[in-house]
């Protein structure tokens, strides 16, 4: 131990018995309030400012909801607000003491803690907070006198940080009109488009997205929360920006989502957009990232978990079956390989099996049919790849009918040797790749009874 921590020690021990020794001499003179603020109305308090951690945030209370309206306009938490009301409003005064009576110095309140200004229609109150006292006790100063407390207060306002007040989500309001997702790792770009209840991807290449797997991820940006706020930016300091990384991002996500609302009798359809980026590491070691909502002064911090759900592998949005069809929409099956060509098809909903030697069909198995059409749309690739199958491996093609005539799919299928794995192209660039446990019948002898 030094010298030094041995002497701020002994400061420290000086001030509270000085500050204990004001409250005793004082003592014939207080008077005992019962509460803090006497006859506050918790539930009429619509207007709240606090000023802590250098900062400072003002909340205003429309009905039930409560916003942020400085340093900027945000969803607030409306309980964690009230529930600092009404511990406010309940606030204990053990004794109370005229300004001029004590050394303000002495108990924090010449540079306070933090300020609370509330406001409602009975008027306006400002409470300065202290230092906190032994035993749970601290000090505040509400007008000309000073008040000896429970430190209830404190822990809400100056052991915690009023800015986690605001809504922590950096997203706001996604629904399943969303119609444009791109996400940005430094030069990559991978972006989603939906036409109808489809999506697609356009870039890095272009396929079919996964409805299943973009559903996911929009649900989970919808639930990215900020870890921390480190920094409110004004408007256009580009310091500040590139102090955080901020001035190039080092990924982003970008929501593109169409809305709908009235305007002389009818209804008008437009676009918002809502982009997230991300820069440095805040501190070495905590995978913390700064980020910010574009257009927004502030600063956040996020975890690895939100940065993970904003930053998918491609591959996992890639609709990872042969075909993007249900089994009851399929007319006829076309296989031809190396082992001869025949036809399903499906009349009166049986199927029958149409090759060389059985020209006018012969019902075909119904457990090779039904694996078959499980393969076809339901199972789900283990991997892609962009390279294509070797030319040296033979390949047997598959056609897809519906019963309107349009071809639903023209697959191209390869094996690694008999008990191998499988590859399936079909059309898009990609050759997707099944386990070797797949369950596909591709030999006419599989379909005999």
């Amino acid at each position: 131990m030094t010298w030094a921590l041995v002497v701020r020690r002994w400061v420290f021990a000086l001030l509270l018995a000085a500050a204990a020794i004001i409250a005793w001499r004082g003592g014939m003179g207080a008077r005992a309030t019962g509460v803090a603020i006497a006859g506050i109305d918790a539930a009429s308090i619509d207007r709240l400012t606090i000023a802590s951690r250098g900062s400072t945030s003002t909340f205003t209370a429309d009905g039930l909801a409560w916003q942020q309206i400085e340093p900027y306009r945000c969803v607030a938490d409306a309980l964690a607000i009230r529930d600092t009301i009404d511990v406010l409003a309940a606030l204990p005064a053990y004794q109370s003491f005229a300004a001029d009576a004590v050394d303000p110095e002495a108990l924090g309140l010449d540079r306070p803690v933090a300020t609370i200004d509330l406001s409602g229609p009975g008027g306006a109150q400002r409470m300065d907070l202290g230092r906190r006292a032994p035993a749970g006790r601290a000090w505040v100063r509400i007008g000309d006198r000073i008040i000896s407390t429970s430190d209830a207060l404190h822990a809400l306002v100056v052991s915690s940080d009023p800015r986690r007040w605001r809504d922590p989500a950096l997203f706001e309001g996604l629904s399943p009109e969303i119609d444009r997702i791109a996400l940005r790792q430094g030069d990559a770009t991978t972006m989603l488009e939906r036409t109808g209840q489809r999506w697609s991807m356009r870039a890095p290449i272009q396929t079919r997205a996964d409805a299943d797997a973009v559903g996911r991820l929009i649900d989970a940006l919808s639930r990215v929360r900020a870890e921390a706020w480190v920094a409110d930016l004004p408007a256009g300091d580009a310091a500040d920006v590139a102090r955080f990384g901020l001035d190039a991002p080092a990924g982003s996500v970008t929501v593109a989502m169409t809305t709908r609302s009235m305007k002389d009798g009818a209804v008008v359809a437009g676009t918002t957009q809502q982009a997230v980026e991300w820069g440095s590491v805040v501190e070495r070691g905590t995978g913390l990232r700064v980020a910010r909502r574009v257009g927004s002064p502030a600063v956040v911090s996020l975890d690895e978990r939100a940065l993970a759900s904003m930053d998918p592998a491609p591959e996992s949005l890639i609709d990872g079956r042969m075909l993007d069809a249900p089994s009851s929409t399929i007319k006829s099956i076309a296989i031809d390989g190396p082992a001869g060509r025949l036809t399903l098809e499906r009349r009166e909903g049986q199927w029958f099996m149409v090759d060389a030697a059985r020209p006018d069909g012969a019902p075909a198995r119904e457990p090779a049919i039904a694996s078959l059409l499980v393969a076809l749309t339901e199972a789900r690739a283990m991997a892609m790849n962009e390279q294509g199958a070797p030319e040296t491996l033979a390949r047997t093609s598959i056609s897809v009918a519906g019963f309107d005539g349009a071809v639903l799919g023209s697959l191209r299928i390869v094996r690694e040797g008999p008990a191998g794995r499988f590859g399936v192209e079909c059309g898009d660039g990609l050759l997707r790749i099944y386990s070797e446990r797949m369950l596909l019948p591709l030999e006419p002898d599989q379909y005999v009874r």
